[in-house]
């Protein structure tokens, strides 16, 4: 106990399938403070606390963004209340919002820009309005970047009141440049080929944007202008040949265009991008790439894999021959998929041309699988590319659980019901809502249970090789 009294132990404790279930009764008026529980065979420990808390009545949410931007008019703002189980509270609410001047400026200089709104709560318990922004300030030097709301609600019929605040950041930020369709690395004498997308604060692609491409290798440094197309893309193809087999950055920026200087105006900013680009190594010419997937690829759906190829024909014996090119995939336990696809060439002075490879990600791939493909040639030459892909979260056991009913009366009996795979070992958890609001972050979840085993989780795949005599 928080005395360091021995109040409870165990002796010769067998685990049944790995679990030691095991419990003990605390007095009426346990001692307040932290409690050690130690496993001495495993040098282990754990703790948990006793504290005495006065619960609160009821919660007030806002619910609001954390980042505005300056190009909008107005912005949604609604204050909730909410009882511990859950219901709406009806009550008055107050709410404050207030842009303060800027921390070097003297506090009587200029006044705090605020707005304030006293509103009865809806049946939801909740109030709602857009926000104008027209009164408040978009020239930084004199005012901070940032709106402070705060709020209190007082509950009908007990004048018990909560309070709550919330931070607004004000962005200047009107978009950015994002690299698309982009490799890692480049194949000297190739042409290295990608995009620029153009998109708002918003996520919209923004066309006829006008953009500029800095490449940077070694001391050298070439620029180029393009426009985003409809699409709110530009292409752009280099040509490395003058590279000298170095590593390159490409930077993109968005270049201000005459109507971003109109009086009036809004002196808005775009993030940059940045990429990069490491030569390719290899003794060979020819090469292999896998088609960059950036979406998170879901759990027990069969995914075509596009892996593009360019074969030259020093590295193929005469006549027509085939080209075996192996993969493997790694995940949780290593390699946990291994395959084959034969392409059958002629003799052209170049072969060009993409295959796929059929995946099923499942909970042993997730989250971080690497995807390994590699062509050993018949002159020993090697060939080869790697990939990254994100899995959502997949489990193998389906849990499913529910009440029978989704509201009761206090001190009435609920049935659980839970459902799982036979032989799996479950736990549940029971605890009042209003525990979770003294300590919030402690739901279980499943990025929670990803958590708990970090090092299961390394994509890299084994790098220890044997070779028989």
């Amino acid at each position: 106990d928080p005395k360091n009294n021995r109040i409870e132990q165990w002796l010769n404790v067998v685990p049944q399938d790995g679990i030691a279930d095991l419990s003990f009764q605390l007095s009426d008026e346990p001692l307040l403070g932290t409690y050690v529980i130690n496993v001495t065979s495993a040098k282990a420990y754990g703790s948990f606390s006793i504290e005495e808390h006065v619960l609160p009545k009821f919660e007030v949410i806002f619910e609001a963004p954390n980042q505005i931007y300056v190009l909008d008019k107005t912005f949604p703002l609604r204050v909730c209340g909410r009882y511990t189980y859950g219901k709406g509270v009806q009550g008055m609410v107050h709410v404050s919002l207030c842009q303060k001047i800027a921390p070097f400026l003297p506090s009587a200089s200029k006044p705090d820009l605020c707005q304030e709104f006293n509103n009865q709560t809806d049946e939801t318990g909740c109030f709602f309005t857009n926000v104008s922004l027209s009164s408040f300030s978009r020239d930084f030097r004199y005012y901070q970047d940032s709106i402070v709301a705060e709020a209190s609600l007082v509950e009908d019929g007990t004048d018990t009141h909560v309070n709550a605040s919330h931070k607004l950041l004000i962005s200047k930020i009107g978009g950015m440049a994002l690299f698309e369709d982009v490799n890692s690395y480049y194949h000297t004498g190739e042409m290295y080929r990608g995009k620029i997308k153009v998109i708002n604060y918003q996520g919209k692609a923004l066309k006829h944007k006008k953009v500029l491409l800095i490449v940077s290798c070694g001391e050298q440094q070439f620029k180029q202008k393009y426009i985003t197309e409809d699409s709110g893309t530009a292409s752009f193809s280099l040509n490395t040949t003058a590279w000298n087999s170095t590593s390159a950055s490409l930077e993109a920026s968005v270049l201000h265009q005459d109507s971003d200087r109109e009086p009036g105006a809004v002196d808005m900013s775009y993030q940059r991008a940045s990429h990069f680009i490491r030569p390719f190594y290899s003794t060979s010419r020819s090469f292999l790439s896998i088609v960059h997937v950036p979406e998170t690829m879901p759990c027990g759906k069969k995914q075509a894999i596009q892996v593009d190829f360019r074969i030259y024909q020093e590295d193929l014996e005469h006549g027509p021959k085939r080209v075996i090119f192996s993969y493997f995939v790694t995940g949780k336990r290593g390699i946990v998929h291994a395959g084959q696809k034969t392409v059958w060439v002629g003799l052209p002075r170049m072969l060009k041309g993409f295959f796929s490879i059929p995946l099923t990600f499942s909970s042993i791939y997730a989250p971080a699988p690497r995807l390994v493909v590699y062509v050993i040639f018949p002159n020993g030459k090697i060939i080869a590319d790697s990939a990254i892909f994100s899995v959502s979260m997949c489990f193998r056991n389906k849990v499913e659980l529910g009440f029978s009913t989704s509201e009761t009366l206090p001190d009435s009996e609920v049935g659980l019901h839970l459902l799982a795979a036979p032989g799996s070992t479950c736990a549940v958890w029971a605890v009042d809502r209003s525990v979770l609001l003294l300590k919030p972050g402690k739901e279980l979840s499943s990025s929670l249970i990803y958590g708990l085993f970090p090092s299961v989780y390394n994509s890299r795949y084994p790098h220890q090789v044997s070779e028989d005599d």
